[in-house]
Order: structure tokens, then C-alpha cells, then sequence
């Protein structure tokens, strides 16, 4: 795609048809190495986080096309459809759900699946039938995106040996599988964190202590303290402060899963998704240089190397 040949370029850096960097409208249809080079990445992408979200095998994780330049997802839960909140997190009433929520045992399969299908990861091209049925004949979250990552991989490897990466040295090609590795060891990182749990026992103290330290400090308060008023708020900051901690620690033991306060994985997907379509835009839109003159120094520098090597088998004869 030529910007200086772009007459509807209005000079905002946005064409006026409002497709974005890529679209077949203006002829900017890019080539099919980015496309698949931007549709494997994202691919990769969404089923590492769609593991590190959903550890059923028997549910799988539900994914969408992502289309350029469409509204990136909420990132909070709570403006999602009122009858998802209800069948995600809110299927129980207010005392029910604190209760099953202290137990541990507030979110079932069901709500999980539905809040998971509320939020699909969204893939740039879509997943075909093909991809889909072979993720799913990988057993277990960890060779689901090892997978994937051998298709990404397999792909740059495979383009650099026949020529579509152009004239780069294999060191460079080389540097790119390394920062491919350097995002698995990534991704194991964050499946430590989502697949090992806390230590039990340590756990069942902290919230023992906690409902044993709720009903203990009123009395403690009430003997030491001279006024009533007092000893309501000490009790109330101390309880609170406790409790607080205690909530704050079962949230990050598993901050991918723990609906409504969840790490808004689809919405960072959908803003990799966008810097992966600007892979699309080409060259720089002030670039010094044309394509004509690029190809005019390209001849220039083959026939000086022929001339060359005539003139080396002439001092030879």
C-alpha cells in the first residue's frame, strides 16, 4: 500500500474510508505472509490465555474473529448483559453467595462456562474447522498452546527457507524463534501461578483466623476500650483490615479465574490484536525512498558484480 498514491489520504494518518490499515477497499489488501503471520500469532495468543482462563478439558474456551477496528471488550464484567451476571456470579442470593464464596465453592462449572462464553478470545482471521479440531485432539492446556506455537514457529522457519522473508541472515531468523521461546517460558510462568495452589493447610489457618479473629475482637474491644463508640470502630478497622487481606490473597493466588475480579484477558488480546494489524501499514508514510529507486540501486548493484567478475577471468586470460 502506497500512501503517496492514496489521493483520499486527508493527511490525519487515517484514510477517509475508515477501514483501518488493511482492507480490500484502496487496494490494501495485505500480503498472505502477513496475514498468516498475524493469524498464527493471535491464534498462539488466545489459546495460551484461554488455558491460563479455563482449566476444564471438557469445556473448551470459546473463540471468535476479531475484526479490525471493531470496539475493544469490556474490561470490567460489570457491564456485561444483566442475565450473564446472574448465570456467571449472581445465581445465588447475597447471603448464599458470601457463604459459598468463603467455602470456596461459589463458581460452578456452569457459571464458568457461561462467563467464558460472555467473553470469547477474539483470533484475527477467525479459526478454521481444521484448527479447531486439532486443538482439541491436544490433551491438557499445556500442549493445546504448545501446539499452536509449533504452527507459528514451523511458519516463520518454512518462509525463511523458501524466500518469503527476503534477503534477512539467519541470525536475525534466529533471534525471532528466541523470542518465540522467551513467550512459552512466559506462559509456563503464568501456568505456575494459575495451576499451583497455595499450600492447603497454611490456607484453612489464615481463614480460620480470620473468623476466630471476627468474633474474638469485639470482646477485646469492649474490655479495653472506655468508650462504646471507640470500641465499635477499633473493632470494625481491625476486622476489616484482617478480612480485607485475607480476600486480597485468595485473589491473586488465581487472578485469571476469579470472576468478577479476573484479569481482563480478552480486552489484552483484543489490543494485541490491533498491534498486530498494524503489521499492515507498510512503510513509514514520509518515507525518503520509492520502490523505483529501490529496484534502479538493486540493478545497479548486480551489474557492478557482474562487471566484476568479467574483469577478474579478464586479468586471469
Amino acid at each position: 500500500y502506497n500512501v503517496n498514491a492514496d489521493r483520499s489520504f486527508a493527511g490525519t494518518g487515517w484514510p477517509k474510508d475508515g477501514r483501518g490499515f488493511a482492507s480490500t477497499a484502496g487496494g490494501r489488501t495485505p500480503s498472505l505472509f502477513l496475514q498468516e503471520l498475524a493469524h498464527l500469532s493471535s491464534l498462539c495468543c488466545a489459546v495460551a490465555v484461554s488455558t491460563l482462563r479455563n482449566d476444564m478439558d471438557d469445556v473448551e474456551s470459546p473463540l471468535d474473529v476479531y475484526v479490525p477496528g471493531q470496539p475493544f471488550p469490556v474490561a470490567d464484567p460489570v457491564h456485561l448483559p444483566d442475565d450473564v451476571k446472574r448465570m456467571a456470579y449472581q445465581h445465588h442470593r447475597s447471603y448464599s453467595r458470601m457463604f459459598r464464596y468463603m467455602l470456596g465453592i461459589d463458581q460452578t462449572k456452569r457459571s464458568r462456562t457461561v462467563y467464558n462464553a460472555a467473553r470469547p478470545m477474539l483470533v484475527v482471521g477467525g479459526v478454521s474447522d481444521a484448527e479447531v479440531a486439532f486443538i482439541q485432539r491436544a490433551r491438557g492446556p499445556y500442549a493445546k498452546t504448545q501446539l499452536v506455537w509449533g504452527w507459528l514457529s514451523e511458519f516463520v522457519v518454512r518462509e525463511h527457507l523458501a524466500g518469503g522473508l527476503g534477503d534477512v541472515g539467519p541470525p536475525i531468523v534466529s533471534r525471532i524463534v528466541q523470542f518465540l521461546s522467551d513467550g512459552m517460558i512466559s506462559y509456563n510462568l503464568a501456568r505456575k501461578t494459575m495451576y499451583v495452589p497455595f499450600p492447603f493447610p497454611h490456607a484453612q489457618l489464615s481463614a480460620f483466623f480470620v473468623l476466630a479473629m471476627t468474633v474474638a475482637v469485639p470482646f477485646l474491644m469492649d474490655q479495653y476500650a472506655n468508650e462504646t463508640w471507640l470500641g465499635v470502630c477499633l473493632t470494625f478497622l481491625t476486622v476489616t483490615c484482617l478480612a480485607g487481606l485475607h480476600e486480597v490473597a485468595r485473589e491473586l493466588e488465581n487472578p485469571f479465574r476469579n470472576a468478577p475480579n479476573d484479569i481482563p484477558l480478552g480486552t489484552l488480546l483484543a489490543f494485541y490484536n490491533e498491534a498486530l494489524v498494524t503489521m499492515f501499514a507498510g512503510f513509514h508514510p514520509d518515507a525518503y525512498w520509492e520502490e523505483d529507486a529501490e529496484a534502479k540501486r538493486r540493478e545497479a548493484r548486480i551489474a557492478a558484480e557482474r562487471r566484476g567478475r568479467g574483469g577478474g577471468r579478464g586479468d586471469d586470460g
